[in-house]
């Protein structure tokens, strides 16, 4: 019988020391008399001794138990964070539950409704955000049919209703269990979709331009400008205040980044949406500082989109393809360059619209000051198109991943990730072929927003599906899952 080729001893070293270490001689002992015995078998077998390298292996191992083990110490207390514990939270263990306290390690068969109360996330924001992105959509379709008007209507008015049906529910989800709501906040799991809910009002306050303005009276745009500002108040300060919660109470795995991150900053790059949609319809002493501030907010969420985008696709290389349950997010990667290409569209036919320039403003240094608003249009169109190619490539991505995928990935929350970052995508490139006058993409647009549309009938049936089946909504299957 041949001599069965023995293993170089760097092959299993580093795992065998790190398991004997804590053991010290006696695991060296026991070492040697494995050994011993693997001789005599070799003996037996064809005569063939270990070499004297091989045998040094028990001296080795004699060595390295007793070493000293080098023991972590225990996590303590950071001291900006109120006693609350800093770690290292990876947000791909989403799939994964984990039961942390007593009560939630025996799941009864049944549950009271205001039991699964408690697992009504922020994350169900994601529905009403996808929903009011679709009416937004509708409106905003080129070649109108007979009903479109209507449809977009009834979906904004159906989105209005579920909002304030989910803020109803939270709030007592926060009033009943006490404590969840300072948990939904500073664990990333939940957290980073508090951003859904100011996604959800921003859609809200584009689609009452609409479809509201058109059917009410002038008390409704002076409503929007308020807003508009309050909006922009708040969220600037959800996107100072929760990525310092993100820097001082949680630390995140590098290896397991995903363009999730990017979503605290999201609420307020939607300033820049938001000021495209209602500064048409304000005069312009309103309408200029709506745009300044649109051109600005934009500019903040894409260059805070572009330093994530650096850990994302070096994350991508180094480390692979994300969990298949959290691979609906690679969609979000879309959203910025999608929303930022409509935005600059958007904003630079308001300055049309209104006749900023020159009847209200002039620019210094520049002669012809007619000449302002069609340059605003052909900068804001060609980097239009340059973003628009971007956010393309992040589609096409995002697209490979999850169909490979799909098949073996169950419902959840995240799925309404196909939808709103797509629908940026889809009005970006509606207005694209709008200026080009192209109706080739606008034909490309309207069938983009077809999909859409279908895909988030498909969605919330399997979120009605999920909940009724206790995929959601259950001890250690949300996001507040994970503390």
């Amino acid at each position: 019988m041949a001599r069965r080729p023995r293993k170089p001893v760097g092959y299993v070293s580093e795992t065998v020391l790190g398991m004997l270490r804590p053991f010290g001689s006696v695991a060296s002992e026991a070492m040697n008399s494995c050994l011993a015995i693997e001789d005599d078998i070799i003996q037996n077998t064809n005569g063939s001794m270990p070499t004297t390298h091989e045998r040094n292996i028990s001296i080795d191992l004699t060595t390295a138990v007793n070493q000293p083990v080098m023991v972590r110490p225990p996590r303590t207390p950071s001291p900006c964070n109120n006693s609350v514990f800093e770690e290292e939270t990876d947000l791909e263990a989403s799939s994964v539950p984990l039961y942390n306290d007593d009560k939630s390690k025996h799941v009864p068969e049944n549950l009271s409704w205001s039991e699964r109360l408690k697992h009504f996330t922020f994350a169900w924001y994601a529905c009403t955000m996808s929903t009011g992105g679709i009416a937004f959509v509708v409106s905003v379709i080129p070649n109108r049919l007979t009903g479109l008007t209507e449809l977009g209507t009834a979906i904004f008015v159906f989105n209005i209703i579920l909002f304030v049906t989910f803020t109803i529910l939270m709030i007592t989800r926060f009033i009943i269990h006490p404590g969840t709501l300072k948990h939904s906040l500073l664990n990333p799991h939940e957290g980073f979709f508090f951003a859904t809910f100011w996604l959800s009002l921003a859609t809200m306050l584009t689609n009452t331009t609409a479809y509201g303005i058109p059917n009410s009276g002038p008390w409704l745009v002076d409503a929007l400008w308020i807003a508009f500002w309050v909006y922009t108040v708040c969220v600037t300060l959800i996107a100072i205040f929760y990525y310092h919660v993100l820097f001082t109470v949680k630390k995140l795995v590098m290896t397991n980044v995903l363009p999730g991150w990017v979503l605290p900053i999201f609420p307020a790059m939607l300033v820049g949406t938001l000021a495209s949609a209602i500064a048409k319809f304000q005069p312009a002493h309103r309408a200029l500082p709506m745009i300044v501030a649109g051109l600005a907010y934009q500019g903040l969420g894409m260059m805070v989109a572009m330093m994530m985008y650096g850990l994302y696709f070096g994350r991508l290389l180094t480390s692979g393809l994300p969990a298949e349950a959290s691979r609906p997010a690679m969609f979000i990667a879309v959203g910025p360059p999608a929303f930022t290409a409509l935005a600059l569209i958007g904003m630079a036919q308001d300055v049309v619209i209104t006749q900023i320039f020159p009847n209200y403003i002039e620019l210094d240094g520049i002669i012809d000051q007619t000449l302002i608003p069609d340059i605003f249009q052909l900068l804001a169109l060609l980097s239009a198109i340059f973003l628009w190619v971007f956010a393309f490539w992040c589609f096409g991505i995002a697209a490979v991943a999850n169909i490979e995928a799909i098949p073996r990935n169950d419902f959840h929350l995240n799925w309404y990730a196909y939808v709103f970052p797509n629908v940026g995508f889809t009005i970006a490139t509606i207005q694209i072929g709008v200026r080009l006058d192209s109706n080739a993409i606008t034909l490309v647009g309207t069938g983009m927003a077809a999909v859409l549309f279908f895909l988030l009938i498909v969605i919330v049936f399997c979120h009605v599906k999920a909940v009724i089946k206790k995929m959601i909504m259950w001890p250690g299957k949300d996001e507040d899952a994970h503390h």
